[in-house]
């Protein structure tokens, strides 16, 4: 049996926003490269909380990912050049990049998840 952890959603305090333009149909492949990174991140990073991965219902080359912090200084420790893993993650999958993914900083304001059931 499988058991979901849901962090606490008061612990969430920062976003990184990844927008990512792919070249036509490597969407898919794209997916698979940033999937085993995650699993091969999650609950190894000091303050990382989860990612979003959310792909465009109406152009499959727009992909944005968010990732969930609990302190800005873990975030810019893990996005910073010195970090291998990440950097490693870029370099496989730039070859799926129409142009460089750009990043935006956000504080959370609120966040809530209703009626999650399991």
């Amino acid at each position: 049996m499988n058991t979901i952890v849901v962090p606490n959603t008061n612990d969430i305090k920062y976003v990184k926003r990844n927008d990512v333009k792919l070249k036509a149909g490597m969407n898919e492949e794209f997916n698979k490269i940033l999937l085993e990174f995650i699993k091969s991140v999650e609950r190894k990073v000091k303050g990382l909380k989860g990612f979003i991965v959310i792909n465009s219902a109406t152009n499959a080359s727009e992909v944005i990912v968010l990732s969930l912090w609990e302190t800005k200084p873990d975030m810019e420790v893990f996005y910073h050049p010195s970090n291998k893993t990440l950097y490693e993650f870029v370099d496989r999958a730039s070859s799926l990049f129409e142009g460089k993914p750009e990043r935006t900083d956000y504080v959370v304001s609120h966040f809530s998840i209703s009626d999650f059931r399991i």
